[in-house]
C-alpha cells in the first residue's frame, strides 16, 4: 500500500484531470465541499470530513463514510482532514482544490504546509504545483509559464535550473524572493534544490 493519500478540498479545482499526472495513492479523502470536486472528476471517496456548510447538496453524504464536525471549531475543514490523514498513517498527500478568490482561505491553506508538510502535488483550477525537495526533471510544453516559490512559509532555498528562459543559478527562494513567471525554453526542465523544498508551479 502506498503511504500517500489524495485530498480534495473546497475552492476552485481543475475541471478535468489527467490521471497520469497523479503519483500513486491509496486513499481518497474529501474536506467539506471537496466532495463535489472529487465526485465531479469521477473519484470514489473513502472518507469525508467537515461541517459541510459549503456543500451544495447535503444528500451526497448519504452515500459516503463521513465525520461531521461542529461549525464552531478551532480548525478549518482542510486542517481537520490533514489531521485525519495523519491518524490514518499517511505521511504524504496530493492536494486538489483550494484555488479561487478567497485570499484568507488560500493564505490559511498555505500556512498548513508548515505544520503538516506540503503536498507532493497541488492542483487548482489555474495551477499545477509540483513539490521539489532535492531535484526534479519534468517535461512541459515549450513556452509554458512557470514559477518557483517556497513550499513552506519559513522556507529558505537555493535553486539551480536548466531549461528556463531566465536561468537560476543558486537563486535564493523564500517569502522575500521568488522566481515568478519564467518561461520554458526546453521541453525538459530540471531543478536542483539546496535547503527547504520548493514548488515548481506551472500555470494552466
Amino acid at each position: 500500500m502506498e503511504s500517500c493519500a489524495l485530498l480534495f478540498t473546497g475552492g476552485e479545482g481543475p475541471s478535468v484531470l489527467n490521471p497520469k499526472l497523479l503519483p500513486p495513492y491509496s486513499y481518497v479523502c474529501a474536506a467539506d465541499s471537496g466532495i463535489e470536486g472529487a465526485l465531479a472528476l469521477g473519484f470514489s471517496i473513502d472518507e469525508a470530513i467537515g461541517d459541510f456548510d459549503s456543500l451544495k447538496d447535503p444528500a451526497l453524504l448519504t452515500k459516503l463514510n463521513f465525520t461531521r464536525l461542529p461549525r464552531a471549531k478551532d480548525v478549518s475543514d482542510t486542517e481537520a482532514a490533514l489531521i485525519l490523514l495523519k491518524e490514518r498513517g499517511f505521511h504524504d498527500y496530493l492536494l486538489i482544490g483550494g484555488g479561487g478568490r478567497r485570499f484568507d482561505h488560500l493564505l490559511h491553506l498555505y500556512s498548513l504546509f508548515e505544520k503538516y508538510g506540503p503536498p507532493k502535488l497541488w492542483l487548482t483550477a489555474r495551477e499545477e504545483s509540483f513539490l521539489v525537495k532535492e531535484s526534479t526533471s519534468r517535461t512541459f510544453p515549450l513556452n509554458s509559464v512557470v514559477s518557483v516559490i517556497p513550499a513552506l512559509a519559513n522556507g529558505h532555498s537555493e535553486v539551480t535550473s536548466v531549461g528556463l528562459y531566465w536561468p537560476l543559478d543558486k537563486f535564493s527562494i523564500s517569502m522575500e524572493k521568488m522566481s515568478l513567471s519564467n518561461r520554458v525554453v526546453r521541453e525538459k526542465v530540471e531543478l536542483r534544490v539546496k535547503g527547504d523544498p520548493v514548488f515548481l508551479v506551472k500555470r494552466v
